[in-house]
C-alpha cells in the first residue's frame, strides 16, 4: 500500500470519524472503503457513457437508411399529390366548371380540417 497525506476541513474529519465509530473501523478502513466506491462509481459512470454513445451511434447507423427512404417516399409523396391536384383542377376546368378556384380551395380547406382530425385507429 501507498501512504498518502491529506488535510481534511474539520468539519469532514468528524463526520469520517463519527461514521467509522458507526461502522466500528478505524477511519483508515473507512477512507479507503469510500475512497474505493467513489472512484468505482465514477468509473462506472465514464463507462455508462461510453456505452450510450455507441449504442447512440449504432442506432443512428441502423435507422439511417431507414430514415433516407422514409424521407424519399415523403417527397415522392408530395409530389405526386401536388400533381394530382393539378390534374384534378384541369379536369375539373376542361369539364367546364368556372368555380375551379372555389372548388380548389375548399378541397385545401378540407384536407386541413382531415389532417388536424384525431386518428381513431391510433
Amino acid at each position: 500500500m501507498k501512504r498518502l497525506t491529506v488535510r481534511l476541513p474539520e468539519d469532514v474529519y468528524n463526520a469520517l470519524a463519527s461514521l467509522s465509530i458507526r461502522r466500528k473501523e478505524s477511519i483508515a478502513v473507512t477512507i479507503r472503503r469510500l475512497l474505493s466506491q467513489a472512484i468505482s462509481e465514477e468509473a462506472a459512470v465514464d463507462g455508462k457513457d461510453v456505452i450510450t454513445d455507441a449504442v447512440r451511434r449504432a442506432m443512428r447507423d441502423v435507422l439511417k437508411p431507414t430514415e433516407d427512404r422514409l424521407a424519399k417516399l415523403a417527397s415522392k409523396a408530395a409530389r405526386m399529390a401536388a400533381t394530382a391536384t393539378y390534374l384534378n383542377t384541369q379536369v375539373i376546368g376542361d369539364l367546364g366548371r368556372r368555380d375551379v378556384l372555389q372548388i380548389y380551395n375548399e378541397a385545401r380547406k378540407r384536407a386541413a380540417a382531415y389532417l388536424r382530425e384525431q386518428d381513431d385507429e391510433a
